[in-house]
């Protein structure tokens, strides 16, 4: 409880007359449940740009490994993901969370989920033929406390493709025929 007095002039025999008044201070609303929170990292940003290895169908492109943390103590089931080139949404990249992200080295993994204070890991990229400078991956879901969850990973920058890894139709050409294995 505290106690705010005013002095209050009157205009009675030029007495002075101090007014005092009690408040009770209030108390703060009680807090909800906490919501998940995202945090990513990718193993190298920018993403070099790598001449094979990416996929079957199209060896070039560029691709990290990403780790995605919940940091607030509270589980996201994921219900959707979406991957971006240059800021926009690509069709060629229509996956899947689960067939993203899986178990990191030595943990646990539950598909379609991030644990409380858990992670998931996945390769995040793109094998294309097309050059582009910057990915990003957003996930929609919802957490354990009953919150919508949408989250939008950092900007992976995009290495360059080096011009001898392009055509006139942007397919790798390269420059001179490949050696022998010995």
């Amino acid at each position: 409880m505290t106690r705010a007095c005013r002095p209050i002039a009157l205009a009675l025999a030029s007495a002075a007359i101090v007014a005092c008044s009690t408040s009770s201070p209030t108390a703060p609303a009680p807090a909800g449940p906490p919501t998940a929170a995202l945090r990513v990292t990718y193993e190298q940003n920018p993403a070099p740009f790598q001449s094979s290895g990416c996929s079957f169908s199209t060896p070039s492109g560029w691709y990290t490994t990403a780790r995605i943390q919940e940091t607030a103590g509270v589980a996201v089931t994921v219900t959707g993901l979406t991957q971006k080139l240059d800021g926009a949404a690509v069709g060629f990249l229509n996956e899947s969370f689960n067939s993203r992200f899986g178990a990191c080295s030595g943990a646990a993994f539950t598909a379609g989920t991030i644990a409380a204070n858990g992670a998931a890991c996945g390769t995040v990229g793109a094998c294309t033929s097309g050059t582009y400078s910057t990915y990003q991956f957003s996930i929609a879901g919802t957490d354990a406390n009953g919150h919508a969850i949408a989250f939008d990973a950092p900007v992976l920058q995009l290495g360059a493709r080096p011009a001898a890894q392009t055509s006139a139709f942007g397919t790798w050409v390269p420059r001179s025929a490949p050696k022998p294995f010995r």
